[in-house]
């Protein structure tokens, strides 16, 4: 693992340098292959093509990474994926990529991600949450993803991949258990009904107590109880055309959302009037007292019972020389949530329900067989309809202080897309996209935070095109460069308080990298170096009206300030010998605000933005050891340094930064023979380092501390 120095001094290896060392060591490395390559085939770019010859930032998480690493949902690839953090705000989940993140998970607000599961846009952060389930992989783009995603990916995309109907008749079992009441379980089977008809189901349920300590509490605190069950019906009339339909269903579950205070982690005085500490400087007072929830919480009824359900279609058929997709998908997200804080000091409950429903569809053409020209075009449209019905209530010693909102919402989007690779000769590819996209977002409160009204409408607008141009060339026949220049946009929006309205945010993005596979095949190895102009960044913070009191604060989003964010990237793996395999990664973003002062006197210009770490390496080990019987032992080991990152509210001007922290893992498993059942037996994050992860008034959410447990599985 690299020193903390070193990974310093990776911060300031330029972008050309990092491109000309790697091409460099390609071009060395690549003269011993001659064994065939083994490749992973990604649809990052809406067709389905090799990652190696994929020229964009992208990690690729199969399925056997996923068990290995007990990742149960979106939360466990801050650790799978370089330059990636993500975290939960109350049962919402919260993306940053290269510090690209949108803090606004209420009905108004909007990911940077852009979240799709089977190609089906998820916009709800509640329901971005659900379980992890009997997926074949996962890919993670970084970098605005404007042209083939549209509207808000100006940090990236993550695809979900779930496995499909197959030919065969096949089923597994696979249980985990470990300590903090960890239970899992996740089942499959897949049925070939006729030549036609292939099903597949699988379900899941995960329970997990609370992390922390209750403290003075008798109420419930945060903990899991998930579940997730999905039906596919794959039908296929021809070898060219075919109809997958898709029912799924999950539920986020257990006690509402509770923090932990800020004096846990850090020194300094309470701001009066406000929920901030004044010039917080951090104290490591240990992994028990950080995880200790030493306010008191009032509100006994805490839970979360979030429910996501979808239908989806997608049709594929080939007509002549062109392929053919339509996909339609809704998605009907329920909110219902109980949560615990304090606010101003004092203790506070927020109630959330509602619910919401999108509409999607895409249809997709694209080019068929090979040629010298390639291409994709489509037309995309999306309609969403959101209601609230929440109050966050603050009980002062004298009456208890109620903010209601009742806020509907409506949104809509539509597109038209295409992207085409032209190849010129044998080596060189160029590639051009444009994306022409029209939003609106409407909405309606009449209470907007007091019980009186007057409440607001509002309405905004607005049109953009996005491009991607860029050109690869295979410097050897497995070594691959390439460079691009592409634009991300992420839709403006209303504040829940007034209806003020906020621009949207543009990113513009330089990035060159290298592909391939070296050594004989044993080293598979990708480098990239980025710059982004970020304009416009939507920055979110809690508001207080006047003096400011409980009773006149509210969320607000406002346009801060404009950024420069650059970086370097490398991950890979290198197979040693056939029983011998070491995984690496390693990462830097120098993410600064230009001119910004988020109130007057204090200024911010030149400052690292939240979220974004100065570098993030990981380094893995894993050796199998093979038995006469068939069977092997598969010991692994694994540990990721992370630097130090900050968690700002702006509208106090004030920053806490989590210094930089590691953590390891490790495993060791037995599989029989023909791979009939397996057993593992495992620890994460064996320091037992808590880290801050989200702000929230008063308070912070956590990661995980140190767990273990033991995790078993059969199949047929």
């Amino acid at each position: 693992m690299p020193h903390p120095t070193v990974a310093n001094r990776m911060a300031l290896v330029r972008p050309r340098q990092a491109l000309i060392l790697a091409g460099w060591c390609a071009a060395g490395a690549a003269a011993a292959q001659e064994a065939p390559m083994i490749e992973v085939v990604v649809t990052a770019q809406k067709i389905a093509q090799p990652a190696s010859k994929t020229p964009l930032s992208l990690s690729v998480i199969g399925s056997e990474e996923l068990r290995q690493a007990g990742a149960t949902n979106a939360v466990a690839l801050t650790e799978l994926a370089p330059n990636v953090q993500i975290s939960t705000d109350s049962g919402k989940l919260q993306v940053a990529i290269r510090g690209v993140v949108s803090l606004d998970t209420g009905e108004k607000g909007d990911s940077s991600t852009a979240f799709n599961v089977d190609g089906a846009y998820v916009g709800r952060t509640e329901a971005q949450l659900g379980a992890f389930l009997d997926l074949e992989r996962i890919e993670v783009l970084r970098g605005p993803q404007g042209t083939l995603y549209g509207r808000n990916a100006t940090a990236g995309a993550i695809n979900l991949i779930t496995n499909k109907p197959g030919p065969r008749l096949e089923g597994r079992v696979d249980t985990d258990i470990g300590d903090y009441g960890a239970r899992r379980a996740e089942a499959m089977l897949n049925v070939p009904v006729n030549g036609a008809l292939a099903l597949r189901a699988a379900a899941t349920a995960v329970r997990r107590d609370t992390y922390l300590r209750p403290g003075p509490n008798t109420v419930g605190l945060e903990n899991q109880d998930d579940n997730a069950a999905r039906l596919h019906a794959l039908f296929t009339f021809s070898p060219a055309t075919s109809w997958l339909l898709t029912a799924e269903r999950s539920k986020s579950g257990g006690n509402g959302g509770s923090t932990v205070p800020l004096t846990n982690f850090f020194s300094g005085a309470p701001i009066a009037g406000g929920n901030n500490l004044a010039d917080p400087v951090y104290v490591d007072r240990g992994a028990r007292a950080q995880l200790t929830a030493a306010s008191r919480f009032i509100n006994s009824d805490t839970h979360k019972r979030d429910v996501a359900s979808s239908l989806r279609s997608e049709f594929k058929t080939t007509l002549g020389a062109v392929d053919l997709t339509y996909q339609l998908a809704r998605l009907r997200a329920e909110v219902d949530q109980i949560n615990n804080g304090t606010y101003f000091g004092f203790p506070l409950y927020s109630v959330v329900r509602g619910e919401s429903t999108q509409l999607t569809h895409e249809l997709r053409l694209n080019s068929a067989g090979k040629s010298a020209l390639s291409w994709v075009a489509g037309l995309y449209h999306f309609d969403e309809e959101i209601f609230r019905a929440s109050t966050y209530n603050t009980q002062t010693p004298g009456p208890l202080i109620t903010v209601p909102f009742r806020p509907e919402v409506h949104s809509g989007s539509k597109a038209a897309f295409g992207q085409a690779t032209w190849r010129l000769g044998d080596k060189l590819r160029v590639t051009a996209g444009a994306r022409a996209t029209r939003d609106e977002k409407s909405g309606h409160d009449p209470l907007s935070g007091s019980a009186t009204g007057p409440g607001y409408s509002a309405r905004v607008e607005s049109a953009k095109s996005n491009f991607r141009l860029a050109a690869d060339y295979d410097m050897l026949p497995a070594v691959m460069l390439y460079g691009s220049v592409s634009t991300g946009y992420k839709a403006g929006g209303f504040n829940d308080t007034s209806g003020s309205g906020y621009k949207p945010e543009n990113i513009v993005s330089i990035e060159g990298g290298v592909k391939g596979r070296f050594l004989g095949n044993k080293l598979r190895l990708s480098a990239a170096a980025f710059h982004y102009d970020y304009k416009d960044m939507q920055l979110t913070s809690v508001v207080c009206a006047g003096a400011g009191t409980a009773a006149n604060c509210g969320a607000l989003t406002t346009n801060a300030s404009s950024a420069n964010i650059k970086g370097v990237e490398v991950e890979g793996s290198y197979a040693a010998t056939p029983d011998d395999r070491v995984t690496f990664s390693a990462a830097t973003a120098d993410g600064k605000f230009n001119a910004y002062q988020p109130v007057a006197g204090r200024d911010w210009s030149g400052q690292q933005i939240d979220r974004a770490p100065a570098y993030n390496a990981s380094l893995g080990y894993a050796h199998t050891f093979a038995l006469e019987s068939g069977a092997s032992v598969a010991a692994r080991v694994g540990t990721r340094l992370n630097g130090a990152y900050f968690l700002s509210d702006s509208a106090a001007a004030v920053r806490y930064r989590q210094p930089s922290y590691r953590k390891s893992d490790a495993s060791l498993g037995y599989t029989a023979p023909s791979q009939r059942y397996f057993v593992q037996a495992y620890v994460r994050n064996i320091e037992n380092t808590v880290t801050i992860e989200s702000l929230l008034p008063g308070g912070f959410g956590l990661g995980a501390p140190r767990t273990f447990g033991l995790r078993a599985g059969a199949q047929f």
